[in-house]
């Protein structure tokens, strides 16, 4: 533990990461932790719920977190993933928001996050209202720009309406490092949030059923993977085989035609999922794994308050 002398030169704080769906957010973090911590897909809207990554060096430690991409909610659960996101940008000390630099929808809704303008600047308001909290402009997935058109994009975007603009590629890392840094130079001074050791706060079930999930994600198509949730059920050391954790999980699907394809033809395709599952979390918790999985209906679950809660997908907060 650090004695108080050691602390108050130290920097400490919660970091949020939003944007639109499919910016990479998740891949970001995970390149910020140093360590895959968010399930990433190819598909969009793949989180549904913050997730907290803690970064801590000899002076810093920055709380990141991974939030919900901000779409329009069509439904409930959807709802509920975008208060979770504004929840996180409420709370957060410092805010980054990614976009994806080849895709001009998400650089246009960039500006909805951009910092006010100061009272002190032309044009900015007249009644001494505080300056915001610090907003980091990521510009993420920069290999899809053309590199002359980089530097004059990085330029565009520099100023008053962001505190630093970042270019990244999430997926090679590069850029990353300088983004960390601009974080952590701007978080607020306070000691250490959580011990230094610790890399993530959710509990090993979460984590868990996210890599299942993420599994389901990856091998079913079109619909069927945002029609699933996942839960643990039994979490556990098999008492007579030691060194060996006994998991039981449950995919819920809103209706029996998704039960259908989740199962697969004799069984095939849940049988696929529980093997690829199983070998990311014994890699996950350094655990030999016994995974039995089933799939249950749960009729609507997406549109319903107590559905939603069950599943550990209520209100935030």
């Amino acid at each position: 533990m650090r004695s108080l002398s050691s602390t108050i030169s130290f920097r400490a704080g919660f970091c949020a990461i939003a944007g639109l769906p499919n910016v990479g957010k998740s891949t970001l973090l995970n390149q910020l932790l140093g360590q895959p911590l968010s399930i990433v897909t190819p598909k969009a809207q793949t989180t549904r719920q913050r997730l907290l990554g803690i970064y801590t060096d000899d002076s810093h430690q920055a709380v990141f977190v991974d939030t919900p991409g901000l779409l329009e909610p069509r439904y409930l659960m959807q709802e509920r993933m975008r208060e979770d996101a504004e929840g996180a940008m409420a709370d957060a000390d410092v805010l980054v928001y990614v976009v994806d630099a080849g895709f001009a929808p998400s650089l246009e809704h960039a500006a909805r996050y951009a910092r006010p303008v100061r009272p002190s600047e032309p044009g900015g308001p007249e009644d001494g209202t505080e300056a915001p909290y610090p907003r980091i402009l990521c510009l993420n997935k920069m290999d899809r720009v053309n590199p002359e058109a980089r530097l004059e994009m990085v330029a565009r975007f520099s100023g008053a309406a962001w505190d630093a603009v970042v270019a990244t590629v999430a997926t090679t890392g590069e850029g990353v490092r300088a983004l960390r840094e601009e974080v952590l130079r701007r978080l607020p001074p306070s000691p250490p949030l959580y011990p230094p050791e610790d890399v993530a706060v959710a509990p090993m079930r979460f984590f868990v059923s996210e890599l299942i999930r993420e599994t389901v994600f990856e091998l079913l198509a079109d619909e069927v993977p945002y029609a699933t949730a996942v839960t643990i059920e039994e979490y556990r050391d098999a008492s007579d085989k030691p060194g060996l954790l006994f998991i039981a999980a449950t995919i819920h699907v809103e209706r029996e035609s998704q039960k259908g394809i989740v199962i697969g033809a004799g069984g095939r395709m849940i049988r696929q999922v529980g093997t690829e599952a199983r070998q990311k979390i014994e890699a996950f918790t350094g655990q030999r794994v016994y995974l039995e999985l089933r799939a249950k209906v749960l009729r609507n679950w997406r549109r319903r308050e107590g559905a939603l809660k069950l599943l550990g997908l209520q209100r935030p907060g």
